[in-house]
């Protein structure tokens, strides 16, 4: 994809951008679904702060795993000693 496409797409608002990703191939789709701090929804996203326990209490669906591993995936690029 090509990162000015990308940059306009990032930058939409959250209802033109499913929109615009439905209209996607295989590979544009996973290539915008890696930037998970983007298409994460807010209540998906990792509290602010210095915490233990973070609790996901949601249904099926919610996003629970994703949030998770995606939390984890962001702390190992961040600092690659955690």
């Amino acid at each position: 994809m090509q990162s000015d496409r990308l940059g306009f797409l990032l930058d939409s608002e959250p209802h033109h951008r499913d929109e615009l990703v439905e209209s996607f191939g295989p590979e544009e789709r996973d290539e915008f679904d890696y930037h998970w701090t983007q298409v994460a929804r807010p209540e998906q996203r990792a509290p602010h702060g210095d915490w233990r326990v973070w609790l996901v209490m949601a249904g099926r669906g919610f996003g629970k795993t994703r949030s998770g591993a995606e939390w984890v995936r962001l702390t190992a690029e961040a600092d690659p000693a955690a």
